[in-house]
């Protein structure tokens, strides 16, 4: 290996671990914030929004992520809309993602004891109030593992951005191995570097909301 092909494949590998820790984040800010308000609209009491959250919901989940970022990435050019490549690989990914969050969402809202909204109803709470007080800081604590496990699936979907001209870090490592003609050892490093982003951002982020989260309701619970 000499030294050329080895400052290529230390600055490709770079390159694409930020690529893909850049994406990850908007990506997964995208996901919660849609997936909270479609999670939020499929318990809706208005049935015309409840439709509209369900083929959104079907639509992500039941169709192919690549074909999704193609059609983003390929189709929308043609109805006036060209979005750039970084524009629909945080989106498409989002988005997906979301679909699969607002499920997470929906599941832990309806898993709130029903007790709660009993009393929410006898004290005369607006539904928006109920939810916003009562139910919703209650779901946030059991949504969260599975949350974190949806991210770290993200994470290792943004490999498909390659298909949009973005050298993300599978790729990256793809150039740095045919550069050094060592497949052995750079796959073994986007191996791991998946795991490591998995281990040192999603994990311990997902970890401390829930300590916060939980100190927080024990504190109430002692006023």
């Amino acid at each position: 290996m000499d030294e050329f092909s080895l400052n290529f494949s230390v600055l490709a590998l770079a390159h694409g671990l930020l690529i893909t820790v850049v994406v990850t984040i908007g990506a997964s800010l995208v996901a919660v914030v849609l997936g909270l308000i479609a999670g939020l609209i499929r318990v809706s009491s208005l049935w015309p929004l409840r439709w509209l959250a369900v083929a959104y919901l079907e639509f992500f989940r039941g169709t192919s992520l690549l074909v999704q970022v193609y059609l983003l990435f390929f189709v929308l050019p043609f109805f006036g809309v060209a979005l750039s490549p970084w524009a629909v690989a945080i989106f498409g990914i989002g988005m997906n993602y979301s679909a699969y969050l607002a499920e997470v969402v929906r599941a832990a809202i309806q898993a709130v004891d029903r007790g709660q909204y009993e009393a929410s109803t006898a004290l005369n709470f607006p539904r928006l109030t109920m939810m916003r007080r009562i139910v919703v800081p209650q779901a946030i604590r059991s949504m969260l593992p599975p949350s974190g496990n949806l991210l770290i699936e993200l994470l290792k979907s943004t490999s498909l951005v390659f298909f949009i001209t973005i050298t993300e870090f599978t790729t990256a490592s793809k150039l740095a191995a045919d550069a050094t003609g060592n497949y052995l050892l750079f796959f073994a490093v986007a191996l791991f570097g998946y795991y490591f982003i998995a281990r040192a951002l999603i994990t311990p982020l997902v970890r401390w909301l829930e300590r916060r989260l939980s100190s927080g309701f024990v504190r109430e619970a002692l006023v």
